[in-house]
């Protein structure tokens, strides 16, 4: 069912205006599915209009996923990557808890992989918007060490001006945790406001200076004391055009899926040839009125 659900909506949304007074119905819309007392009928489009009325946010996404098909992605890993998934749940015994709340595990695998598309298409909104997104998240590509001490953080400068590699002087010296080259943006909640400051006020790349940040804490007894975490950041680049596609991922995990579909709304013309949807989605979408 879900499949020919699919389909209708790959019909009715093509490109280009908006319509009024239209209305779709199906082919096969008179036929009957069932009747019951008092000779009443229920038909396919009866079927049809009730679903279009109360499922706006699966014609949303029916509407995005149709979008993606203009452009390439690479399905046959997406499917692998599901299968992936479904056969590690199945390994761990989930099983029969997906099959009971999704009827099937191809059922399970077809919505993973329609979610995986939506993902998809936000790195296409970021690719697409790179200029300005990269321009406002001031992406650095950098590793990060933390310290309970400034010695200790000192000594991990010391190795790594001796010829150690950042992350085994860091480990080497007691880091708080094990620094992976990542990418971090200057609205990146794992980053103290210590840290983002100095990477707003230095241009430079290599291994930083000691960055002291001070958290509150509570003793045994109650009382607020200071605590200090010694920072050291290896900053490897600070152009974006450098890591691009690793900036692409990480900026479109953050991205907001409104904004992401706002942006497909009104930036891709649509042409629906049935009132009752072009209402539904121009009462959320204010660009296709």
């Amino acid at each position: 069912m879900k499949k020919a659900f699919t389909l209708i909506f790959v019909v009715l949304f093509l490109s280009a205006c908006s319509s009024k007074n239209m209305y779709s119905y199906l082919s096969n819309g008179d036929d009957v599915i069932f009747t019951g007392p008092g000779n009443v009928s229920y038909t396919y489009n009866d079927l049809y209009k009730s679903l279009k009325v109360s499922s706006a946010d699966t014609i949303e996404n029916e509407i995005l996923l149709t979008i993606a098909n203009g452009y390439e992605i690479d399905r046959e890993d997406l499917e692998r990557q599901a299968q992936e998934a479904i056969d590690l749940y199945v390994q761990l015994g989930y099983e029969d808890y997906l099959i009971s709340y999704y009827g099937s595990l191809d059922a399970y695998k077809e919505i993973y992989v329609s979610n995986l598309i939506l993902n998809e298409l936000a790195k296409v909104y970021v690719n697409e918007n790179y200029d300005t997104l990269k321009e406002n998240d001031l992406p650095v590509k950098m590793q990060l060490a933390s310290f309970d001490s400034v010695e200790e953080a000192q000594k991990c400068i010391d190795d790594f001006n001796n010829g150690s590699t950042f992350d085994m002087a860091a480990i080497n010296n007691n880091s708080l945790n094990t620094p992976q080259s990542s990418v971090y943006t200057d609205s990146d909640s794992s980053l103290v406001y210590e840290v983002k400051d100095y990477l707003n006020s230095t241009d430079t790349t290599g291994v930083s200076s000691i960055i002291k940040a001070t958290s509150m804490s509570k003793d045994d007894d109650g009382n607020n004391v200071e605590t200090y975490t010694y920072y050291v950041l290896n900053i490897e680049s600070r152009d974006p055009d450098e890591f691009k596609e690793d900036y692409i991922n990480l900026a479109a995990t953050n991205a907001s899926m409104d904004t992401v579909n706002e942006y497909f709304f009104s930036s891709h013309e649509l042409k629906f040839f049935d009132q009752d949807i072009y209402e539904i989605m121009s009462e959320k979408f204010e660009e296709l009125k």
